[in-house]
C-alpha cells in the first residue's frame, strides 16, 4: 500500500486539499462543499493511498471503461480524513501504529475515480454540527468501515457519489445512495451504479434509449421504481398536481410534512426536484433535518414536527454531502438554490416489505383517537372521578391545547419490538408498561407522539417532553380504527388484542396520575439523557 500523509494545520495545507479534488474536477462546487464540511468536523490530517480499488468503480469499469479507446486505470485515490494528528504512521512500530489509528478520530473518506470531470467516487463523512442556535440530525445513516494497516476505521453517515454521466445520472446516484444504506444499515444487496442502471432499464421505456448507454443520462420515475425494488424496497410516491407559474403545487398534501415523517423513521427520501424553463429535472436524497427552536410562522391544522424544520439535510450528487436545503426560497441556513416549497414535484419512498400504510394515514388515525379523546374527556372524567388523581388537570391541559390548536403530531415508522422496549423504559405508571409489554405489535409500526407547544418551544432535543402517543399497525390497509394498537393520553390506555379465541376486541382503562414523558431519540432505546435533563 502506497500512503503519504499531509496535515491539515494551515490555510496552504488546505489549498492543496482543494487542488486535489479540484484536479479533473469540472464541477466547483462540489469541492469547495467538501472542503467546508471536512473544517467543520475539525480535520486536522489525511492519509492519501493513491493505488486503492474501489469496488464500485471497478464494477464500472468492466461495464464501461475497460471497452473504451481512451486507456483507463482502475487504480483510485482514497482520502482518510482525521480530527486528529496521525503522523505517527511513519513510525516503525506496526502494532503501535495500528492501535493509535483505532483510536484516533476518523471522521470519514473521499474516494476519488481516476476519469475526468467526474473523480468523486465517493464522499462520506461524520454527521455535521448544526448551525448555531439550531438543532441538526442526521437521522439516515449507517455505521461505515475503512480498513489501513490492520486497523478498522469506523464511522457514522451516509455517503454520496458525483454523478458520472458516462455510466448514469442524478437517479442513478441517488438511488445509490439510498440502496447503499439499505445494504450497510439493513443487510440490503450491495448495489453499484451499474447494477442500478440495469435493473431500471430491465424493461425499458423507448425515451430511455434516446442516449448510449441507455439510461445513463436520466431515467423516469418508473425505472427508478424498478431499480429500488431491486434494492429489496417497495417504493411509495408522492407527486405534485400542478404547477402555477412553475412552482409544483401540491393540493392539501404539504411535502415537508411527508419528507420528515420518513427521514424521521430512518428512511432515505429520494426528492425530485423542478426548475421553471428547465425540461430535465433533478434529484436528490433527504437524509435529516435542521430544526428551529420555535415554528416557523402560525401553525396550520393538524401541525407535525415539519413546522419547526429550517432546512432538511441532503445529498446532493452536483453540491456534495450533508448539504442544508431550506424548506423555503431563501431560507438563511440553505446552501442550495433551490427549494422544498418551490422546487420538489415528486418524492419516492422506499418503503420496506410488508408496510401497506402511509404514514400520512396512520397520522390521521391517531388524530381521529385524540380528537375522540377530547370529545369524549369529560364525561370520561365523570365516570372515573376520584380514580384518576393528576392525570385530570394533565387531560384538561391537553384538551385546552387541542382546542388552541397548540398539539403537535410527530409521525414516524419504527420496529415493534423497539417500541415496546422504549416503552417499557420510558416514565409511564406500572400498569400502562403492563400493556405494552403483553400488546401484540407486528414487524412494523408507526407511533404518533403528541406534544403541546408549551412542551416544546425554546427547548432542547433532551428537555421536550411528550404527552399522549398512538401506535397504529403499518401492515394493515383499509382497516380504519381497527388499525389503531394502542392509545395512551392523560388518565387513559385503550389498546386492541386477540383473546385466545382469536377475536379482535379493545379494551380501555383509567391511567392514574399520568406524566408528561419522553420522545423518541432515533438510535437511543434507553432514556437516560432525558431524565438527566429534568423537567
Amino acid at each position: 500500500m502506497a500512503f503519504s500523509f499531509l496535515a491539515l494545520a494551515a490555510p496552504g495545507d488546505w489549498a492543496k486539499l482543494e487542488a486535489r479534488l479540484n484536479a479533473e474536477q469540472v464541477n466547483p462546487n462540489i469541492p469547495a462543499i467538501l472542503v467546508r464540511r471536512l473544517q467543520e468536523l475539525s480535520a486536522k490530517s489525511v492519509l492519501i493511498e493513491d493505488n486503492y480499488l474501489d469496488k464500485d468503480f471497478s464494477e464500472a469499469y468492466s461495464a464501461y471503461y475497460s471497452k473504451t479507446f481512451r486507456r483507463h486505470t482502475k487504480l483510485c485515490t482514497r482520502l482518510l480524513f482525521f480530527a486528529s494528528d496521525v503522523s505517527f504512521v511513519n513510525s516503525g512500530d506496526a502494532g503501535e501504529v495500528l492501535e493509535k489509528l483505532e483510536a484516533s478520530a476518523f471522521i470519514g473518506q473521499i474516494v476519488l475515480r481516476p476519469i475526468s470531470q467526474a473523480p468523486v467516487g465517493q464522499a462520506l463523512f461524520a454527521p455535521p454540527p448544526p448551525p448555531a442556535n439550531h438543532e441538526g440530525h442526521l437521522l439516515v445513516r449507517g455505521e461505515y468501515s475503512a480498513h489501513v494497516f490492520g486497523a478498522e476505521l469506523k464511522v457514522e453517515g451516509v455517503p454520496m457519489t458525483q454523478q458520472d454521466s458516462r455510466v448514469g445520472a442524478c437517479a442513478q446516484a441517488s438511488i445509490w445512495i439510498a440502496a447503499r444504506h439499505f445494504h450497510v444499515r439493513h443487510r440490503g444487496p450491495w448495489l453499484s451504479t451499474v447494477s442500478i442502471t440495469k435493473a431500471a432499464v430491465a424493461h425499458s421505456e423507448a425515451m430511455i434509449n434516446t442516449v448510449v448507454p441507455a439510461g445513463s443520462e436520466f431515467l423516469s420515475v418508473g425505472n427508478m421504481v424498478a431499480a429500488m425494488r431491486h434494492a429489496g424496497r417497495e417504493p411509495l410516491i408522492y407527486a405534485a398536481t400542478g404547477s402555477v407559474a412553475g412552482v409544483p403545487t401540491w393540493g392539501s398534501v404539504r411535502p415537508a410534512d411527508v419528507i420528515n415523517r420518513y427521514v424521521d423513521s430512518g428512511i432515505p427520501v429520494i426528492t425530485g426536484l423542478t426548475f421553471p424553463g428547465q425540461n430535465v429535472g433533478h434529484a436528490i436524497v433527504t437524509t435529516g433535518q435542521v430544526l428551529r427552536q420555535t415554528p416557523s410562522g402560525p401553525l396550520p391544522s393538524h401541525p407535525t414536527r415539519a413546522e419547526y424544520c429550517e432546512t432538511f439535510y441532503a445529498n446532493d450528487d452536483q453540491l456534495g454531502p450533508n448539504i442544508r436545503v431550506g424548506l423555503r426560497p431563501n431560507s438563511p441556513l440553505s446552501e442550495a438554490n433551490y427549494s422544498i416549497e418551490a422546487n420538489v414535484n415528486y418524492l419516492i419512498i422506499p418503503l420496506p416489505e410488508k408496510v401497506y400504510l402511509p404514514a400520512e394515514k396512520a397520522e390521521a388515525l391517531a388524530w381521529g383517537s385524540l380528537i375522540s379523546y377530547a370529545a369524549d374527556w369529560p364525561a370520561f372524567k365523570a365516570r372515573h372521578a376520584g380514580k384518576l388523581g393528576t392525570s385530570e388537570q394533565l387531560g384538561d391541559v391537553l384538551v385546552g391545547a387541542m382546542a388552541s390548536n397548540t398539539v403537535v403530531a410527530r409521525t414516524y415508522l419504527t420496529y415493534g419490538w423497539k417500541y415496546k422496549k422504549r416503552g417499557i423504559r420510558n416514565r409511564f405508571s406500572n400498569p400502562v408498561k403492563q400493556v405494552i409489554r403483553n400488546l401484540e405489535v407486528p414487524r412494523f409500526v408507526y407511533v404518533t407522539e403528541f406534544a403541546t407547544t408549551g412542551d416544546t418551544d425554546g427547548r432542547s432535543q433532551f428537555e421536550r417532553r411528550i404527552v399522549a402517543h398512538c401506535v397504529v399497525d403499518a401492515t394493515a390497509k383499509n382497516q380504519g380504527q381497527d388499525s389503531v394498537l394502542l392509545v395512551h393520553a392523560p388518565g387513559f390506555c385503550s389498546w386492541y388484542a386477540h383473546d385466545q379465541n382469536g377475536s379482535y376486541s379493545q379494551s380501555v382503562g383509567p391511567v392514574q396520575d399520568s406524566t408528561t414523558y419522553f420522545p423518541k431519540a432515533r438510535g437511543l432505546t434507553h432514556f437516560t439523557d432525558f431524565a438527566a435533563a429534568g423537567f
